[in-house]
Order: structure tokens, then sequence, then C-alpha cells
């Protein structure tokens, strides 16, 4: 296999490449060097690399329509396919690890922070939870790549006087990105009432789901919030992919302890 080199890109890529850098994805994700690469891929590279891991990945049935349609010989034709096959790699990115929030620091520099589906609970670190038979295991968890991306910025020298830059990114992710809901203990039915139903897991029977998320409220409440600031709560829900992150800075070891809880149910929801 080529070896690739991330200061070579951006660049123009052949279809051999596209084909090598597909099975480097699916090979490992969340490698130092395709995370490196992936910050310099533009988003068409990005939608041609997402078509050949689908096309390794997938039966036949379940390829991008455009696959086994007429070539594209027009401009609105290639117009429409290229923002139905965006719209697909948008939704498959969580799946192959395509998809990351990107960091850029004052010097330029980049890195990456990995958000997979949470079918990955290896990754995410799950509490109350079981990994799902057949489904690759990640080298890594949500925890490491997010201090891992942070280190690109520096620490304060004086936390009671600078601020801290890895907190103001941190927030930023969470309020504008993720666009979270902090939680607060008004918030307790919203955390072990309410649960996402979500297609890409396995069926789970309700009551062991809300046994589930109880735990995942009780184990949360213990460390709600710092003891010195009584009013700092520190969960954030995403409600969007049924998770709810629980952060704390720590001054000790310069990074965040972290810790996830998932909030979905698998279910198959019935066609006709």
């Amino acid at each position: 296999m080529k070896d690739f080199n991330a200061d070579e890109f951006p660049r123009n890529l052949n279809d051999q490449e596209i084909e090598l850098l597909s099975e480097q994805v699916i090979k490992n994700p969340i490698s130092d060097l395709w995370k490196q690469i992936a910050v310099k891929l533009t988003s068409e590279q990005k939608v041609r690399i997402n078509k050949k891991i689908e096309s390794k990945k997938y039966p036949e049935s379940e390829k991008l329509p455009s696959y086994n349609k007429k070539e594209v010989n027009d401009e609105e034709w290639e117009r429409s396919v290229k923002e139905k096959e965006l719209e697909k790699f948008q939704g498959n990115m969580v799946k192959y690890g395509l998809w990351e929030e990107v960091l850029i620091n004052s010097k330029k520099e980049c890195s990456v922070i990995p958000f997979f589906s949470n079918k990955y609970k290896d990754y995410w670190e799950f509490p109350f939870d079981k990994a799902i038979k057949n489904i690759d295991r990640i080298k890594s968890t949500f925890r490491v790549e997010l201090n891992n991306a942070l280190n690109i910025f520096p620490n304060p020298k004086n936390p009671l006087k600078d601020k801290n830059v890895k907190y103001e990114v941190v927030n930023e992710i969470l309020k504008s990105l993720l666009i979270t809901k902090k939680l607060e203990e008004k918030d307790s039915l919203l955390i072990y009432k309410n649960r996402n139903l979500n297609s890409n897991l396995p069926n789970e029977i309700s009551d062991s789901v809300f046994v589930r998320l109880r735990k995942n409220y009780e184990k949360m409440k213990k460390e709600w919030h710092p003891k010195k600031f009584i009013t700092n709560y520190n969960c954030y829900l995403d409600g969007r992919k049924g998770r709810i992150y629980q952060l704390n800075y720590n001054e000790k070891t310069k990074s965040y302890d972290v810790k996830n809880y998932r909030q979905d149910q698998g279910y198959t929801f019935l066609t006709e």
C-alpha cells in the first residue's frame, strides 16, 4: 500500500489514491495520519472516499442510487448528484469516523475530534452497557481524542488570571456545534424518563432502557457540579445524538475528565 505524507496535502487525488485512502480509513479511522490528512481534504474528495467505503462495506442494494444511474453528461444532473452524495456522505461520516470537529489554534495548527455513532460503545465508554457484536472496536476513546485535540492550545500560566483557552474551545463545541443543553436538577425527568429511538442499534426492551437511564442519572448526579461551585453544572445533553457528556477540567493533569452516557434506545421502525 502506498505511504501517504500529510505534508503533501492539499492536492489533487486520482482514483487509485482515493481507493487507498478509503482502505486506510476502514482499517483505522482515527489514526494520526488520517486525522492529519482529513483536515486538508476538500468536501468533494471526502465524498469520493465515502463512496469507495460504501461500495466496500454495503451490499449492492444499499449503495447510493447514483452508482447505477446514467453517466454525468450535463451540468444540472451533475449538480443534483453531488448534492445527494454530499447529503449521504454527511449522514455516514459518523459511521466511518470521517466526521470530525476541526480545531485550529492561533498558529494555524490543526487537530480533530472524531465523533462516532452510539453503536461504538467502547469509544464512548458508556456505563451500564455492552458492546454490540460484529461491530469493530475503536482503538481509542472520546476522552483520549478530545484531550489530544486540545493539546494544540496552551495551558494558562496563571489559572487565576489567565483565560483557559481549552475551556473556551470545549464550551464553544458544546454550545455552538453540538447545540447541547446544560442539565440541572430540574431536568431529572428529562434524563431518566426520556429517550431517543435509534434505528441504527439492535432492538432493546423499554423496561431495561429505563433502568439504564435511571442508573445514568444516579451516577452523573454524584458529580453533578464541582463541590466548590454549587451552581456550576457539568452535564450536557446532546439530544440529536442521544448522549450526555459530563466534563470536568482537571487542574492537576491539565486535561478533561470525561464521562459519557447513552440516552437512546435501539428500535426497528415498522415499514409497510
